[in-house]
């Protein structure tokens, strides 16, 4: 993967490779270190329509390669990864719960949805004064949020049925190998 104003050799233009575009490294830039939504970090970079182009951008796959690149650089500068800050966030949330900060707890709770791909839509989250509500109240908003994870899930694992299936096919292709 080329990055910005690199030179393509022959053989890298023959094989297909793109050079990626000042203004959707601005994009990147903006979506990856900045904490803009992708309308925003298309709209901050100049394009025309942000809501569309930011779409279309995190499906071009120079750009996907190159952002796949840029969080392995931060992974490897900062030792962040996703399962890491996720699995902190949790950590946190079950703290605050512990502690009796509710407020906290779901905060933190609403972090670990969005950076899971969860919880994606700002308009979806409702901003209130948790500290008027009650236990029971905070109890259901906690729901909520469970419910709207649960709902996005999907379950990928195999049926046992299949993985024996697998194993099994897997074995005899390895014996009609001999």
């Amino acid at each position: 993967m080329s990055k910005v104003g690199e030179t393509l050799t022959k053989e890298q233009t023959k094989a297909g490779w793109k050079r990626l575009t000042a203004k959707q490294q601005k994009f990147l830039d903006n979506f990856m270190y900045r904490d803009m939504t992708q309308t925003a970090s298309a709209r901050e970079a100049g394009y025309s329509n942000p809501t569309v182009d930011a779409v279309r951008l995190l499906r071009n796959p120079v750009v996907q390669e190159r952002y796949q690149e840029m969080r392995m650089e931060a992974n490897a500068k900062f030792g962040v990864t996703v399962e890491k800050s996720v699995r902190d966030l949790l950590k946190m949330r079950n703290e605050a719960w512990d502690n009796g900060k509710i407020g906290e707890a779901i905060r933190a709770e609403e972090l670990r949805l969005k950076a899971t791909g969860l919880l994606v839509n700002k308009q979806h989250v409702m901003h209130e004064d948790m500290n008027s509500l009650s236990r029971e109240q905070i109890i259901e908003k906690l729901e909520e949020f469970k419910n709207i994870a649960v709902g996005r899930m999907r379950n990928v694992t195999p049926d046992k049925d299949v993985r024996v299936q697998i194993v099994e096919n897997s074995e005899q292709v390895g014996d009609s190998g001999k």
